[in-house]
């Protein structure tokens, strides 16, 4: 009977701490990762350099130059050829409150800032697409376009990884699986 209740405790104990743990976490607010921003003072912010970098058509830009209106994108996460920017979101590869759960909490605010600015982090995609990804992982969600699923869980981990986010033992294991499983 001893070792039953040794057992429970433990069990119990176990579930507070992870409980704790939770809980220290501060509540996430979209804001800590600021805007996106202009590093290089052309006029063009993050989304716009990004949109400019992946068209692979001719660029109309605005009338002041500040903003990319046109082009040809490729959606990876459909397989869809855009030509208006307005029907694009630039997606967080890996959501801004998924990291924040994994870690980005503790990070300084510029270094969150880097994080939801940095292109290896960044993609042009159809928005509605995004919309329903929303700040879901890869074991959550994957891209509609089957042929594009594991260079995502590839990315995804590598950017993750990049920015030694943290993950549980078990979400670690099934990532793994889930790679072998899509990659293999």
């Amino acid at each position: 009977m001893l070792p039953k209740l040794l057992v429970t405790l433990c069990i119990v104990a176990l579930v507070q701490s992870s409980s704790a743990e939770q809980s220290s976490i501060p509540a996430y607010d979209r804001g800590e990762f600021g805007r996106w921003i202009n590093s290089d003072r052309d006029c063009l912010n993050t989304r716009h350099e990004l949109l400019a970098a992946l068209s692979t058509g001719a660029l109309l830009y605005s009338d002041n130059g500040c903003r990319v209106l046109r082009g040809r994108w490729i959606d990876p996460y459909t397989d869809t050829v855009f030509m208006d920017s307005s029907d694009l979101d630039v997606d967080h590869l890996v959501p801004l409150l998924w990291a924040w759960q994994r870690g980005a909490w503790s990070w300084t605010r510029e270094h969150r800032v880097a994080f939801a600015n940095d292109p290896i982090n960044l993609i042009a995609v159809d928005d509605s697409t995004n919309r329903s990804k929303g700040a879901r992982g890869p074991l959550d969600w994957l891209p509609p376009n089957h042929a594009y699923q594991c260079q995502y869980v590839l990315r995804f981990w590598r950017v993750s990884r990049i920015y030694n986010l943290e993950f549980a033992t078990d979400e670690q294991m099934a990532l793994a699986k889930q790679r072998e499983k899509i990659c293999g």
